[in-house]
Formats: structure tokens, sequence, C-alpha cells
């Protein structure tokens, strides 16, 4: 205990307080791993330093305390309202996610699973592994031994209301303004069978959605996805998440998205392949879709509410109307080795039937990789590539950069069309000697982004180069164009890319 953090200790002692075991050891077997991605998190956190917890109630890591490396808790819940640097991985319990909570890597429940919250920030993705955990058997030396165990089918609710009595997730956008999701959830056959009908209120448009989504385990690894839905629907979102951009387009009315209104339907047979460190899924399917073009009320905001250029009144580009009908096809594939990790994901869009007789495939391909560099310096690298074969897409199939996210010293999505090509690379380095209470070391991230986007072909690329400071949950950009020499200072929240 005494070499870590003096707030690390108080944290622990905190949660020693609770009857909960709190170890910086590494006195955990994994005997037997099992099949897929949990043995090789386990793994990973237990080939690093890391702090174990075996609570004999729920695990609370506190807010306003700062961790210094993963935390391993096993058999029981957890809530997090902490910073850690590293991973947090729940054995056969739930993981909470409060406000207030950032975690460097990832949020991880085996046997349980991760209960995000929209103020709470997850470096590496949250995973939730609900049929496998491990059997957890105290050794006489005080250490433990997992044992890997699918685990039966049990009784479960068929009617719930998640999140908050049936509240999802609201979304905030200059088309709809204010999106209000509500819904029950029905599930049929121990969870086999998932189904979700929802009612959308958006406030700007003073309309109600419908949606129904079902989802159908034919298997441990096949699924079958049906959607049916009235909304409203943008290609951006790779650009920022929702919540980073409900935050950008209530507070800076800046909405990093473009969009068009439809009814959709669509169906998605999926069969993954898992394997220790690596994980293939592929897909196929078809979708209907009959688009009308929407405009931009200028839902309120606190900065640009009246911008027509960039702000909350920016227009829609105009999507060709009728009918879309298509046959949908793609794949996943992950790989995760210790610190490096790689995920692409390609879906391409072949149309049987447009409204101007229009014939062409879509391939929409996205990729990232992230690695250890020199020292404890880390880089990562992303790609986001679209290609139309054939003849020219329609308006709603084309895709856009511009503005913070993508190349910031230019207009939000000035550079739009059915073919796209973007690469991001980001090299970080803590500053370790800087100490900060609660937020940690600071880091100074230097970043390369090059890209365009066109109808049929692409014009010369554009690029940036920037400077980042993150300090917690605050970023500081500073962004030049190098031919131009235009350049562009802006401080936000880290969760907004």
């Amino acid at each position: 205990m005494l070499s870590a953090r003096p707030w690390v200790a108080a944290a622990m002692i905190a949660l020693a307080g609770d009857g909960l075991v709190a170890q910086e050891t590494q006195g955990v077997v994994v005997r037997t791993p099992g099949r897929g991605r949990p043995g090789v998190i386990l793994q990973e956190v237990l080939a690093r330093p890391f702090w174990l917890i075996a609570p004999d109630s729920v695990v609370h890591l506190p807010r306003d305390s700062t961790i210094d490396r993963s935390v391993l808790i096993l058999g029981g819940d957890a809530t997090v309202a902490s910073i850690v640097h590293g991973d947090v991985v729940v054995v056969d319990g739930d993981l909470f996610l409060h406000p207030g909570a950032a975690i460097d890597g990832r949020a991880v429940a085996i046997g349980g699973g991760v209960y995000p919250s929209s103020l709470a920030t997850v470096g590496m993705g949250m995973e939730s592994f609900r049929d496998v955990t491990y059997d957890i058997v105290r050794a006489p030396d005080g250490g433990f031994t997992l044992d890997w165990r699918v685990i039966s089918p049990r009784r479960i609710e068929t009617l719930t209301f998640p999140i908050v009595f049936g509240f999802r997730l609201p979304t905030y956008t200059r088309v709809d303004g204010l999106g209000v999701p509500w819904g029950p959830r029905f599930m049929l056959d121990t969870g086999r069978i998932v189904i979700d009908p929802l009612i959308t209120y958006r406030s700007d448009l003073g309309a109600l959605d419908p949606s129904l989504t079902a989802r159908v385990g034919l298997g441990r690894l096949t699924s079958l996805e049906v959607r049916a839905a009235r909304g409203t629907f943008t290609n951006d979102t790779w650009i920022q998440s929702d919540i980073a951009n409900f935050i950008s387009a209530l507070f800076a009315g800046r909405d990093y998205r473009n969009y068009w209104r439809a009814d959709r339907g669509e169906a998605l047979l999926q069969r993954r392949w898992e394997r220790a460190a690596t994980m293939l899924a592929l897909e196929i399917g078809g979708r209907t879709e009959r688009a009308w073009s929407v405009t931009a009320g200028g839902p309120w905001s606190i900065f640009g509410r009246n911008d027509v250029e960039d702000g909350m009144r920016r227009p829609n580009p105009a999507v060709l109307h009728g009918r879309i009908t298509s046959a949908l096809a793609g794949g996943r594939f992950d790989w995760e080795r210790q610190a490096v990790a790689l995920s692409t994901r390609l879906v391409t869009e072949t149309a049987l039937d447009t409204p101007d007789d229009s014939r062409f495939t879509q391939a929409t391909l996205e990729a990232a990789v992230a690695f250890p560099a020199f020292r404890n310096h880390t880089f990562s690298f992303e790609a986001h590539a679209v290609h139309t074969f054939g003849d020219t897409a329609p308006p709603q199939r084309f895709a856009y950069l511009g503005g913070s996210g993508t190349l910031p010293t230019f207009d939000v999505l000035e550079f739009g069309g059915d073919r796209l090509l973007f690469f991001e690379s980001r090299y970080s380095i803590p500053i370790e000697r800087i100490q900060i209470p609660i937020v940690g070391s600071p880091v100074i991230m230097v970043r390369h982004m090059i890209g365009m986007a066109g109808v049929d072909s692409l014009p010369p690329f554009e690029q940036n180069i920037g400077l980042r400071l993150l300090v917690g949950p605050i970023k500081v950009d500073f962004t030049v164009d190098p031919v131009s020499r235009d350049s562009k200072f802006s401080v936000g929240l880290a969760l907004v890319r």
C-alpha cells in the first residue's frame, strides 16, 4: 500500500472500510481461461500492475479519487466515479459507471453487464460478457484461482423498463431538437428473443416517431436482428458520438452531422467466430428506405442558434425523394494482444431499386489501431473510407468531413460526396512528472489529419497538423493548415473528438 500514490492509497483505505480486500498483488491465476475475449482481457490485466479487490458487498470507487493502474474486482458488483489510469474489470458482477468516472482503458464486466453514464468517459470502450463467468476460489496463500464457466439460462423478467422507467438516452440535434425515446423491453425464451418497441418525441419537429427492434439469438454466436423505424438519419455518426454531438449542439451551436428523414426497415443475420485474441463477425441482410429532405429549424442553443453557415440553422443537403431497396453485407474484425489493439468494420450496400433507376454499390470501411510507443507514449491511427462503385449514389448516401473532429480549420462538413477518405494519427505523451489532484497527469498529443470527400472522384487532399493538451476532462487544441497557414484554437471537453 505504501508504494501507491497518496490519493490511490486514500481510495483503497476508504474501500477497505467498506469491508473489502484491496491488494496491490499479482496473486490471481486464471486456471482455465476459456474461449473468446474474456480470458484474453484477464491475462492482459494480470500482466501489468493492478489493484485486486475482493468485495464482501458492492464496491464503490468514489468521486474525487484517482487510481494509477487497472482495477480487478472479483465476485461482486461495482460502481465507479473515480479516475482510473487503466482498465476496470469486474468478474461475476455488474459494473455501473457514475457521473465523473474517467477510465483510460476499458470497462469490462464478465458474468454481468456494464451500465454507462452519459457523464462518464471510457477511453477504450465497454464490453459485457453475460453468458460466461469465472468461478472464483480463494487459495490458502490468499490469492485466487479463476475457472471459466458458461452461465446456465436463468429466469429473467419478461417485461422491463430499461434505463429510467423506460426512458432511453436522449439526443439533441439541429433538426430534432431534443429527442426522447421511451418504451418497454420484452425478453422471451430466457432472453434469446429481445423486442424493443420505442416512441421517440422530437421536440423541434413536434413528431412522435415509432420504431421496433427485435433480436433473436439463433445460437451463442449467431443472431438475427430486424429493425423498422420512422426517424431522422445521418451518415456522420463516425465524426462525433451522440453525447459529444449533444454537447456541441446544445452549448456551441455546432452539429457535426447532416440529416434526412425516412421510413426504414432492415434485417441483418450475423455470425461470429471468437478466439482467444480475435473476433470475426460476418453479416448479410437487406434494407428498404423511403426518404425525404428535412430542414434545420434552429432549436435553442447557447451559441449559434441563428447561424445559417456553421450553426443550428445550417441547411441540410437535399436528398433524392423516394424508395431505395438494397442488399447489405459486411463484417467486423477485432484483434487484441497485450497493449496492441486493432479494430475494423466494413459495410457494403448494393442498390436493387432506386427512384432514378441508378445502380451503385457503396462500401464504408472504418479501422483503428493503437499500440505502445517509446517509454510510456502511445500511438493510435484511425481511418474512415467511403467508396461508391457504379453510378453516383443519391445524396442520402453522401458522407462529409470538415470542422472539429475531422479537419478543424475548415468549415463544418465543407467537403462531401459519395467518396471519402480520412486518416487521423495521434501520438500521446503523458507528463507523469506533473500530477494534478483528481485529474492525474496531463497528456500532450501530436495530431495529423488528412482527407477529402467528393462526388465520383476525390479532389486533392487537405490536411491539418495540431497539438492537443488533455487535462482530465478538458482539452485545449491548436490546429494549423500547413499550406494556407490558417489556424484554429479551441477549448472543450475531452469526450468531443
